[in-house]
């Protein structure tokens, strides 16, 4: 096999294997969830028409999202922007500075899986609402929450920045886990453990993960999105209405936005606004409107608040004492 072959054959993994929401298998469950949801909701178009709507998929905001799509799988593949190797890195670091202890029972796989669980979906939580509340690195995800429309291909709609900023502080989490593991334990994670975190996301990309991006509503209740994001809630946190800002970080589990205040779960279906909204709700001017721009608009945007935050800091430095002293008013997060 020549080396066109093999990249080729390694785009094709990333994009569309097992590892990828785009997954035929998922494709072919979350059609299987969407024709019992039309079926059910009795609905007079024809399925394929409600599923696919034109004005849907040949948006401009969604071929964006597909030129996008193929950029970061091309990125991947080159192994670009990834720090897969980091957690490794960090539990050493751990390891070497505490060292460890013999006289502790290792731990059984299922709880290595569910701590592993825990920790990668808390820090997704923080990366995700740190995102949102700190006015330098939201122009990067405020390319993904720009997306006027939404397909199963939005939710690679990402800046390769903010995916090195989530595959940091995740290395660093999940390496601190395995790291206290190896101390107290003398164990690392094994394959089945492994393999348990993996069939929690594979239960995740069945239940209709597709959908949290997409037009789609499916709700899995009010006692079940306290404790799992369905895609109706994710869908809610896209939303322009006021309302909803803010809410729902959470990507797997409910129980971190819950503990921390920013739960949203709704009442009934509702009708959404995908986008970006002014704090009145209504919807800003598209500035990611082509694979130049979604790459280069929120270096732009970031750099400006970096100068901003300067300008700020010298500013008080230079200040008088009695003007230092002054409490100041708390900056605002993003309205969008």
């Amino acid at each position: 096999m020549d080396m066109f072959s093999i990249i080729f054959s390694e785009f094709l993994s990333k994009a569309a294997g097992p590892s990828s929401r785009l997954w035929p298998v998922y494709l072919l469950i979350t059609l299987g969830i969407c024709f019992a949801l039309y079926r059910r909701q009795n609905i007079s178009t024809s399925f394929l028409q409600w599923l696919f709507p034109k004005a849907i998929y040949f948006h401009a905001s969604h071929l964006v999202d597909v030129k996008i799509f193929v950029l970061g799988k091309i990125f991947s593949t080159l192994g670009l922007f990834s720090l897969v190797f980091f957690s490794a890195v960090v539990s050493k670091a751990i390891v070497s500075v505490f060292g460890g202890s013999a006289s502790a029972a290792p731990l059984h796989p299922v709880w290595i899986a569910a701590l592993l669980l825990l920790v990668s979906d808390f820090s997704t939580y923080w990366v995700h609402r740190i995102h949102h509340e700190n006015r330098i690195i939201w122009p990067f995800h405020s390319l993904h929450h720009s997306a006027e429309v939404m397909t199963p291909v939005t939710v690679y709609r990402k800046h390769p920045i903010y995916d090195l900023i989530s595959s940091f502080v995740r290395g660093i989490l999940v390496g601190v886990l395995q790291g206290i593991m190896l101390c107290v334990f003398l164990q690392e994670p094994s394959f089945a453990a492994i393999a348990g975190v993996n069939a929690c996301y594979v239960l995740f990309n069945i239940a209709g993960s597709n959908l949290r991006h997409s037009h789609v509503w499916l709700s899995f209740g009010r006692v079940i999105e306290h404790f799992i994001i369905s895609p109706a809630q994710h869908q809610i946190h896209h939303s322009i209405d006021p309302r909803h800002y803010n809410k729902n970080y959470g990507e797997v589990l409910a129980i971190w936005d819950w503990m921390f205040g920013t739960l949203y779960v709704p009442q009934a279906q509702e009708r959404i606004e995908f986008g970006l909204g002014d704090k009145a709700g209504n919807r800003l001017r598209q500035r990611h409107d082509s694979l130049t721009a979604a790459l280069y608009v929120p270096i732009r945007d970031s750099a400006v608040q970096i100068k901003k935050a300067l300008t700020r800091h010298s500013g008080a430095s230079a200040a008088t004492p009695k003007a230092m002293n002054r409490t100041p008013s708390p900056a605002k997060p993003p309205a969008e």
